[in-house]
């Protein structure tokens, strides 16, 4: 028997659509339980709240009046820019800064993964762009928000289609967990060593005025020169499969050359990331930015984890109001005490198994998403039927089936627990 598919607008099949409040909530310059995100939050089907902002208890009560936003809701933006969705995958108090709208299922007509990822196909997202389009800025109205249409088959058919895509989302998450417990690992030991002071052997080290013998007083750039990027625009790039890294935290688009060897640290030059600390472990492009490369020093990871425990004075050297500024030399011009080059090396021998690990699930992560874009439109379109992928969520989840990583590795990284 064929499996029919309907098409409806999304006010039909959805038990809710809130808007967000449209004017801009007063933030405070501390941390707070109560989470602000904006559109620059939703990126490639995911809402990072890893860099939010914060608000009072009670302008979080006055913003979520409508409704509190909650895992698995859908998170579209409808402005700067049009047509990114999210899946929000937190149980923190977030609420909605402007331009965004979220959307919940009504679950006996549409299960509400498989709405997540139909956002996701060509099919609604070429309705947005035709909603968007002629307008200076694209923007999506409030109405237009309610009336897109979703092609949707039989509840069943949608679970399960959402239960493969989700498989591959769910190890990328798994993979990136990891990724996260890797690098924070790496950052205690480097405070432990650098910040604190407490490296192997430090008991039996003479310190003289606060500082181990042989440390200094110094500047970043006493130790490695920072380069400007060359900037390069979308219109003069040649296409290839190289990242342009312009601002710091994604690509912006592909080229066809490297001005970069891997692995590379950037330090957004320009913009609202301005001073965002990055590190790639694949040759790139670097454009609006400041970088560092295994050309410039073989202690990259120590840089790296530096510029991360500094991350807050790097933001502090932007320039400018309108277009805020990172330079190179200001970056090089950050004080610090100059550790011994034998401490360094061995601490850069210590570490980099971490990073070798951190780099092995990036790939990963890489090819599991390649896999994933390329089954979302099949399956969503209904070219490729699921009957023979049925068992995919538990085959591609066993692929995550190995021994946790680093734990020898950190034996002996620090001196006294």
């Amino acid at each position: 028997m064929a499996i029919i598919w309907k098409t409806e607008p999304l006010n039909l099949v959805c038990s809710e659509i809130i808007d967000c409040v449209n004017k801009t909530a007063p933030v405070v310059d501390y941390e707070t339980p109560y989470k602000m995100i904006r559109t620059t939050n939703v990126k490639n089907g995911r809402v990072d709240i890893s860099s939010v902002r914060y608000v009072t208890e009670d302008t979080y009560k006055n913003w979520t009046r409508r409704a509190k936003p909650k895992r698995n809701d859908i998170i579209l933006t409808r402005e700067a820019p049009l047509g990114e969705v999210g899946l929000l995958r937190s149980d923190d108090n977030i609420f909605l800064g402007q331009r965004l709208v979220q959307y919940r299922s009504n679950p006996l007509i549409v299960d509400q993964l498989y709405l997540y990822y139909a956002f996701q196909d060509d099919f609604m997202q070429g309705q947005l762009r035709s909603y968007g389009s002629g307008a200076t800025v694209e923007h999506l109205r409030i109405g237009d928000c309610e009336t897109i249409k979703v092609k949707y088959p039989p509840l069943p058919i949608q679970q399960k289609i959402a239960s493969i895509l989700s498989a591959y989302d769910e190890l990328i998450e798994n993979n990136k967990q990891r990724i996260k417990l890797l690098e924070e690992m790496a950052e205690e030991i480097y405070k432990e060593w650098f910040v604190r002071l407490r490296f192997p052997n430090y008991e039996n080290t003479e310190f003289v005025d606060g500082l181990p013998k042989g440390w200094e007083i110094g500047k970043l750039g006493d130790l490695v020169e920072f380069k400007k990027g060359r900037n390069i625009t979308q219109n003069t790039i040649s296409e290839g499969s190289v990242p342009v890294v312009a601002g710091g935290l994604s690509p912006a688009y592909y080229h066809n050359t490297a001005n970069t060897s891997s692995p590379t640290i950037t330090i957004s030059a320009s913009g609202a990331n301005a001073g965002y600390v990055n590190l790639y472990f694949e040759d790139i492009w670097a454009s609006d930015c400041s970088y560092l490369d295994t050309n410039e020093t073989q202690y990259i990871f120590f840089f790296y984890l530096l510029l991360k425990n500094k991350q807050n004075e790097v933001f502090f050297l932007q320039k400018g109001s309108a277009q805020p500024h990172v330079y190179p030399k200001d970056i090089m011009a950050l004080k610090m005490n100059l550790p011994s080059q034998c401490l360094i090396s061995n601490f850069e021998m210590l570490i980099n198994p971490f990073f070798e690990e951190i780099k092995i699930l990036s790939q990963k992560n890489q090819l599991l998403q390649q896999t994933r874009d390329l089954l979302l439109p099949r399956l969503i379109s209904g070219k490729l039927s699921v009957e023979g992928l049925a068992e995919a969520k538990e085959y591609v989840l066993g692929q995550n089936a190995e021994p946790w990583p680093m734990a020898a590795e950190a034996e002996g990284a620090y001196p006294h627990s």
